[in-house]
C-alpha cells in the first residue's frame, strides 16, 4: 500500500469518524422526538469533516512561490452554516424559547466534525463524550433541582397506528399553546393501535385541546388526564375514556 492510498484512507477514516461521533448526539435528540436528530446531526458532522479535510489538503497543489494557502478559511465557513441551520430549530411561543439545546447541539456536532477532521481525534471523542453527559446527564439534574418549580401535565392518546399520527397529533398539542417536555410511544394498547403519552407544561388550557382531539378521526380513546404540581400529584382533569372520538370530551 502506496504512502498516496494511506493518505486516502487516513483521511476517509476522518469523515467518517466525524459522522459517526455526531450520530451519537442526534441519537439522544432522536430518542426525545426532537425536530433535529439523528440524520441532521450525522450530516452536520459529516459535512463539517468534509469541509475541514478539503480545506487541509484541497489545494495544496495550488501552492507556489506567490500563492498562499489558509486552510482555516474554508472551515470558518462551517461555523456561519450552521448558524443558519440552527436558528431554523428555535421557535419562540407564548414567550417561552424552544429548540435552544437542539441548536447548540448542533453547533456542537460542527466542532466535532471540523476537529475530526483536522485528525484532533482524541479532542473530538472527549467533546462528544462531554456534549452527551451535558444533553442527556444535566437534563436529569435540571429536571430534580427545578422539577417543584413548575407543573406538568401528562397526557396519554391512543390512535390508529398511522405513518405520521405522531407528528399530526403533536401539532394539535403545539397548535393549542402546550409546551411538550416528552413523548413517549406504546404499542402494547391493541393490534393496530399505538398509544401517545405525552408531558406537557401546564400552560394552557386543556379543554381546547381535548375538544380538538376529540374531533379527530385517528383518535380512538383519552384516558385520564393528570396535572402533577412539583412533585405531588393533584386532581384528575378528565375522567373516563372515550371509546370513540367524538365521545372524547363528553365526560
Amino acid at each position: 500500500m502506496g504512502p498516496e492510498t494511506r493518505l486516502w484512507l487516513m483521511l476517509a477514516g476522518r469523515v467518517l469518524l466525524s459522522g459517526l461521533l455526531t450520530a451519537l448526539l442526534g441519537l439522544e435528540r432522536e430518542i426525545r422526538n426532537k425536530d433535529a436528530g439523528l440524520r441532521t446531526y450525522a450530516l452536520v458532522g459529516l459535512a463539517s469533516g468534509l469541509i475541514m479535510v478539503v480545506s487541509q489538503y484541497g489545494f495544496t497543489d495550488l501552492v507556489g512561490p506567490y500563492v498562499n494557502v489558509d486552510p482555516s478559511r474554508v472551515a470558518a465557513q462551517v461555523v456561519t452554516g450552521v448558524g443558519f441551520l440552527g436558528a431554523g430549530l428555535i421557535f419562540v411561543r407564548r414567550d417561552v424559547v424552544k429548540g435552544l439545546t437542539t441548536a447548540a447541539g448542533l453547533w456542537l456536532s460542527s466542532a466535532i466534525g471540523l476537529a475530526a477532521g483536522a485528525g484532533m481525534i482524541f479532542m473530538a471523542v472527549v467533546a462528544t463524550g462531554c456534549g452527551l453527559m451535558i444533553m442527556y446527564g444535566l437534563e436529569r439534574i435540571e429536571r430534580q433541582l427545578l422539577g417543584s418549580k413548575k407543573d406538568t401535565v401528562s397526557l396519554e392518546v391512543v390512535c390508529q397506528d398511522k405513518v405520521g399520527v405522531l407528528a399530526h397529533i403533536s401539532t394539535i398539542v403545539a397548535e393549542c399553546g402546550f409546551n411538550i417536555d416528552s413523548v413517549e410511544l406504546r404499542r402494547d394498547v391493541g393490534e393496530g393501535l399505538v398509544a401517545i403519552h405525552f408531558v406537557l407544561d401546564d400552560s394552557a388550557d386543556m379543554a381546547p385541546l381535548l375538544s380538538k382531539l376529540a374531533e379527530e378521526p385517528l383518535v380512538t380513546s383519552i384516558p385520564p388526564v393528570r396535572v402533577t404540581s412539583g412533585k405531588r400529584s393533584s386532581s384528575k382533569i378528565a375522567k373516563g375514556k372515550a371509546e370513540k372520538p367524538k365521545d372524547a370530551q363528553k365526560t
